[in-house]
């Protein structure tokens, strides 16, 4: 005869299905960990790449654009340059005396500080040493006193250095004569 104690009934099945929840649970921690380190790593990258961008961008663009250029004629030689210039649509403010300015011509090569020879014709914030949008900045670039000159038939080139962005180049040639003005536009 059998005893009545055993006669029960064994369910295994419980310890396996303790075992298996508790390795799904440990498993949703170390995926729930390891999504918070992505995520994380993903946000920090973005933003590094957000920075870069802003930095590239602001290396690259040219801010300034040159609206004219007129030439202070004796005889047949410019003696002296008056370029103006503002800031590009979307440009950021320049600080002009971090700015400099080349003249390039087929005996001469100079950077002459700009600092020396800018004006602002107009001027939104009253600072004189930026160049926001809005100002206009007039140059003088005196060519005689430096050496240089421009006559009748030749090119030169200004290369104007900001100190964020592109260089602006801007090539000028001289007419076949300057027809006695002492004034001449060369730009646009």
């Amino acid at each position: 005869m059998k005893d009545k104690g055993t006669n029960l009934i064994r369910n295994e099945d419980a310890d396996v299905g303790i075992g298996t929840l508790i390795i799904f649970i440990a498993m949703v921690l170390v995926a729930a960990v390891a999504a918070a380190v992505l995520i994380q790593t993903s946000g920090i990258l973005q933003q590094k790449a957000t920075n870069v961008g802003k930095e590239a961008t602001s290396d690259i663009s040219s801010n300034l654009k040159i609206v004219s250029i007129v030439a202070t004629v004796a005889g047949e030689n410019a003696t002296s340059l008056n370029f103006s210039m503002e800031i590009s649509a979307g440009g950021n403010p320049i600080d002009i005396s971090k700015t400099a300015v080349k003249y390039i011509d087929d005996t001469h090569a100079s950077f002459i500080p700009i600092s020396t020879t800018y004006t602002e014709e107009r001027t939104l914030d009253g600072d004189g040493n930026i160049l926001s949008p809005g100002d206009l900045g007039k140059f003088y670039v005196d060519l005689q006193t430096n050496g240089m000159n421009l006559s009748a038939r030749k090119t030169a080139t200004l290369q104007i250095i900001p100190e964020k962005g592109t260089m602006v180049i801007k090539d000028i040639v001289a007419p076949s004569t300057f027809g006695g003005n002492t004034q001449y536009q060369i730009f646009p």
